[in-house]
């Protein structure tokens, strides 16, 4: 019998296999791929903070080598903004505002302080060297604050800027290198700028 070419075309399309084979394939990729996707965004805040903070350091020094001062001030990346050495106050993209009574990101000048041994997670102190000393040593510290931080993205943060030498694991309070933070979610983490 001949098959006319009607009916040739009215057999054409996928077989219920071929549509679960696909279905699986499609499966299998988007297990493998949601997760480096997260992990990619994740990794775009933790460098953003970064950034941030970078270009809050050159801020100073802009600010310092123009004035040759740094007066002890909280929100003094309101005043960089105000004498456009910031195009904007100091925002990063992880932690939250609201999560710490009162927080909010900023970058403060602190009186520095010499603690008795190490420095703590809130003290201006930093043992930039990895020691027990405050090798900030001077009349101020400038610091960024970033409240409301989870401490797999403050660790994440303290790897980037201090590297593995410097950093603690998850659970242990960081207190050497410029990134300070305590144990707990979600954390306050201060971010060593400069001193004077």
């Amino acid at each position: 019998m001949k098959i006319s070419l009607s009916q040739k075309s009215a057999r054409k399309g996928f077989t219920l296999i071929e549509m679960i084979g696909v279905l699986a394939v499609i499966a299998i990729l988007a297990s493998l791929l949601i997760p480096k996707i997260f992990e990619a965004i994740n990794n775009a805040r933790i460098s953003n903070a970064a950034l941030s903070y970078n270009t809050v350091k050159t801020a100073m020094a802009d600010h310092y080598a123009k004035f040759g001062t740094l007066p002890l001030t909280n929100f003094f990346d309101r005043t960089l903004v105000g004498e456009a050495f910031l195009d904007k106050n100091f925002t990063v993209k992880i932690g939250n505002d609201t999560a710490v009574a009162g927080g909010t990101q900023r970058v403060d000048i602190v009186a520095s302080v010499l603690p008795a041994a190490l420095p703590t997670t809130t003290d201006a102190a930093y043992a930039l060297d990895g020691g027990v000393l405050n090798t900030a040593l001077g009349s101020a510290v400038v610091e960024a604050i970033i409240p409301g931080v989870l401490e797999s993205d403050a660790r994440a943060l303290s790897l980037l800027l201090d590297g593995p030498a410097m950093s603690t694991a998850i659970g242990v309070s960081d207190i050497v290198g410029r990134v300070k933070y305590a144990t707990g979610s979600p954390t306050t983490v201060y971010i060593y700028v400069t001193h004077r």
